[in-house]
């Protein structure tokens, strides 16, 4: 799960190019600080393409911001300040939260850093309690991050999203708002390159284009595609190829319900492999056959009372 903590080996692993995507989460953070100084944060770890930071704040961050927060998190990376690592104490540490001092640039008086108090409750007991400073920016973080804000290469904020902390719907909504770093500006341009020409080949926007098939996520589903007549003969044909292929290797078909027990699935042995890709299972409730009679004989009256007020002209 993407909200579940990281254990301290798990964060011993990261890869370079994940250090680098952790340390522009914080300087992102510093940027937002320096913007809007009562912005209250909670995670901002390296994700799989890229980085995100968790922040509540009363101004909607937009994509018109962007630029200037953008602006701002290249100030913190020419300056090239160390991220250096601080160990202290739980006491501490729950000090500076109340204090309003972790995930800020000063004391906030009147304003704790609520959502580090919390971070700080799931640090287990015994285990090692540290920061990381860049600048002003002090943050409650196991690391690791790079050397130097100066070692961040080209980076880019992408959009904005909304999140629970935590990852639960009954705490505060936050905004999230995503980024990618790389070593260098030639290797963001390669994959933002790459990002546009997939996009130019999206097969869901050129079969809807040439008419082969609508994708309606409102009633049926994103990955369901409804299939229109140029599609269906496409369909059509290359079924009547598998086929004729397959003929002539000498198979022979068969058909199998689309629903099943559980017990086939496990006989098969795809139930321990792809139960994640499949339906869950259907439990039907059990009726007593006084009621499965009771509910026989509703339809029986309804399509009596249906006969008898047709209209004798019509039938």
């Amino acid at each position: 799960m993407e909200n579940e903590r990281k254990t301290l080996d798990d964060r011993a692993k990261m890869t370079e190019l994940e250090r680098i995507r952790h340390s522009t989460a914080h300087v992102l953070a510093t940027a937002i600080l320096r913007i809007w100084p009562d912005a209250q944060f909670a995670a901002g770890p390296p994700v799989e393409n890229g980085f995100y930071y968790d922040v509540e704040l009363s101004h909607r961050i937009s994509p018109e911001d962007f630029p200037k927060i953008e602006a701002e998190m290249k100030k913190e990376i020419k300056a090239n300040h160390v991220f250096e690592k601080k160990i202290v104490t739980r006491e501490q540490a729950t000090k500076d939260a109340q204090s309003g001092r972790l995930g800020g640039l000063t004391e906030r008086p009147g304003n704790p850093s609520k959502f580090k108090i919390g971070n700080l409750e799931d640090i287990p007991e015994g285990e090692q309690i540290t920061y990381y400073q860049n600048g002003d920016f002090i943050d409650l973080c196991a690391g690791p991050h790079v050397m130097r804000t100066g070692n961040i290469g080209g980076f880019k904020l992408t959009h904005v999203a909304s999140a629970y902390y935590k990852g639960d719907e009954k705490n505060p909504q936050l905004q999230r708002i995503y980024g990618t770093a790389f070593k260098n500006k030639t290797e963001m341009e390669a994959y933002f390159k790459m990002l546009d020409e997939a996009k130019r080949r999206d097969h869901r926007k050129i079969g809807a284009e040439m008419g082969l098939f609508a994708i309606d996520t409102e009633y049926v589903g994103p990955g369901m595609p409804l299939w229109l007549p140029k599609g269906t003969v496409l369909i059509e044909e290359l079924e009547k190829l598998a086929k004729e292929t397959e003929f002539a290797a000498g198979y022979v078909r068969v058909k199998t319900p689309h629903l099943a027990r559980e017990k086939m699935y496990k006989t098969s042995g795809h139930l321990p492999y792809y139960a994640e890709s499949m339906f869950p299972s259907m439990r039907l409730p059990i009726e007593n056959e006084a009621s499965v009679q009771s509910r026989i004989r509703k339809i029986r009256q309804n399509m009596d009372k249906f006969v008898d007020d047709f209209p004798t002209e019509n039938r």
